[in-house]
């Protein structure tokens, strides 16, 4: 934060006193520190649609475990990455935020879906683990990057069993359009913030891979909606009747 204000005092005294434009540069980093801060706010906000949908549903049909599984380990192998990388928190920080939140939705998932117990203890183990490997310095800088390399991998191993689940059902259940769009939109941010602060070619190749699955999501929650949820709901009604 303490950069954005020597930005903007910078483009002040330029264009205020001196009655010049700021450099381009200049402009483009205090655009991009702004959006990264920006991200990191609303990050705060993504994933609480999706979890208010399923504590009102009481249910977490349509969310696949697999898939938020899988993007739980990317999103703390992207926050570990810029950690251990000593990138500024504004560029990977709302990593670590829908970390967070994907763990407390992970867990709503196991207990509507009513996941076996071993599964719950085997995520809560690994999980554990791998942060105390990293706090402790026992993960390396070199490690961590291959583990990033293979993070798209995980992005498309965490979005595509939720895209094929919803194509199969032809209904999205409880997904979140609030959720999933505001994800799109803030991929589009970051590939701008990531060029302009050097987050690399893998971290740049990460957020397109993201930008094309959460908009393939955000279509499908346009066009199927819960139509198959509500489909079910209406079959016992109709034997009732």
């Amino acid at each position: 934060m303490a950069e954005v204000v020597k930005l903007l005092t910078h483009a002040y005294t330029d264009f205020l006193v001196h009655g010049q434009i700021p450099p381009t540069d200049v402009i483009k980093l205090l655009i991009s520190k702004m959006l990264g801060y920006g991200i990191l706010f609303f990050s705060t906000l993504v994933k609480l649609p999706q979890v208010a949908n399923v504590l009102r549903a009481h249910s977490a049909d349509g969310l696949s475990a697999v898939s938020c599984e899988l993007e739980t380990w990317g999103l703390l192998v992207h926050t570990a990455y810029g950690y251990l990388k000593g990138l500024a928190f504004s560029t990977y920080g709302e990593a670590s935020i829908l970390f967070a939140q994907n763990v407390l939705l992970l867990a709503l998932i196991y207990k509507y879906n009513r996941m076996p117990l071993s599964r719950q203890l085997a995520a809560v183990v690994l999980l554990g683990g791998a942060i105390a490997a990293v706090i402790t310095g026992n993960v390396s800088l070199a490690q961590i990057s291959h583990a990033y390399d293979l993070n798209n991998i995980i992005l498309m191993s965490a979005r595509l069993p939720q895209i094929l689940q919803n194509f199969s059902a032809r209904s999205t259940g409880q997904l979140s359009i609030i959720t999933y769009a505001a994800n799109t939109l803030g991929c589009v941010a970051r590939l701008f913030t990531t060029m302009q602060e050097g987050g690399g070619s893998a971290m740049f190749r990460q957020y397109v891979i993201s930008l094309v699955l959460n908009g393939i999501l955000v279509m499908q929650i346009l066009v199927f909606g819960n139509k198959g949820v509500a489909a079910r709901k209406a079959k016992p009604a109709a034997k009732k009747a």
